[in-house]
């Protein structure tokens, strides 16, 4: 059973066959979005159920007379509202079953962001009439899940000036500082709008493959101050009060994130067949933005903009394709 169901409403499944007993109950024709013929020669469909606007459940299986005679596998989903700017994406086939993920290339994240694409049936279809090659990626709308979060609040976003970062009092008083921290100058300070830096060895960062912390780079946000003024505050305050947002990649599952998200907007929405209240939230992580969705029932602490949100979340997204016809204009040739 996905364990991302609870996320779009559906906590009190805990058993595969209340998923079955519930499409058998509810899977209708008219769910039907497309059918298309898989790479070994199947006959397949997928289907979407909505249970509020913009989330729901969406099912592959065999057709057999145009009807769904099998189901393949299904997972939750939640549509994403804006489209992101990337600099490059690829898209790899799963290799246990008819599904994508795509990868985005983007250096200013640090990391190759890979999410699981919804509308891998739209990319099936097109690779049976065109090259892999002629395919080109217009747009993604990334969305996100998540089954564990808490609300954090927003960090102090005070800038500290290259004089006031040598005057050591004015930082932290309470600090003990060395005397080889003097030979700091000015040429350390960072004048950019925002200092973004790939961290290594940040164990205590994440909580790694089976709880147990893990080395890995990772990208992180801070607010603009002096280099050094950050890494001296880690030593008396916790790291959460430092770090404005963060994006690290979550155990050996390639498609999940821990984040830290600055929450722009808050709404709740109700699953139709259970009556469970959602919180889907627009957050912003290293620029990135996104819709998330998460169960009120698995969120600690009350959502409002300008907070923050940290968990891990399953990353997704919907892809505009273009074919290299529709990308110059021409006519497709004829099969």
């Amino acid at each position: 059973m996905h364990k991302y169901l609870r996320a779009v409403g559906f906590s009190e499944f805990v058993r595969k066959s209340q998923v079955d007993d519930f499409f058998k109950e509810n899977l209708k024709d008219e769910n039907l979005i497309s059918t298309y013929i898989t790479q070994d020669m199947r006959l397949c469909g997928q289907y979407n159920l909505p249970v509020c606007n913009g989330a729901g459940i969406s099912v592959i299986g065999e057709q057999e007379r145009d009807q769904l005679a099998l189901i393949d596998f299904y997972y939750p989903y939640l549509k994403g509202y804006d489209y992101t700017l990337i600099q490059e994406c690829t898209i790899e086939k799963h290799s246990d079953k008819e599904s994508y993920a795509g990868i985005i290339d983007d250096y200013r994240l640090g990391i190759a962001l890979i999410f699981y694409l919804t509308n891998g049936n739209v990319y099936n279809s097109l690779i049976k009439k065109h090259k892999i090659s002629d395919i080109k990626i217009d747009k993604i709308y990334l969305s996100a899940l998540s089954v564990s979060g808490r609300i954090i609040l927003p960090i102090d976003k005070k800038e500290i000036s290259g004089n006031e970062f040598n005057d050591k009092s004015k930082i932290n008083p309470s600090y003990e500082y060395d005397d080889a921290d003097d030979d700091e100058d000015d040429e350390d300070y960072d004048d950019s709008p925002i200092t973004t830096r790939i961290i290594g060895d940040m164990d205590d960062f994440s909580e790694g493959i089976g709880g147990k912390p893990i080395s890995i780079g990772i990208g992180i946000k801070l607010p603009r101050n002096p280099i050094g003024y950050q890494e001296s505050r880690l030593k008396n305050e916790d790291l959460y009060s430092i770090v404005e947002t963060s994006l690290v990649p979550y155990g050996i599952e390639c498609d999940k994130y821990q984040i830290v998200a600055e929450i722009i907007s808050v709404n709740r929405k109700v699953n139709q067949y259970t009556n469970e209240t959602m919180v889907e939230m627009r957050v912003d992580t290293m620029g990135l933005q996104f819709n998330l969705m998460i169960n009120e029932k698995d969120l600690d602490g009350e959502p409002l903009p300008g907070r923050r949100f940290r968990g891990v979340i399953w990353l997704l997204g919907e892809v505009e394709f273009l074919t290299k016809f529709e990308e110059k204009g021409k006519e497709e040739p004829k099969q």
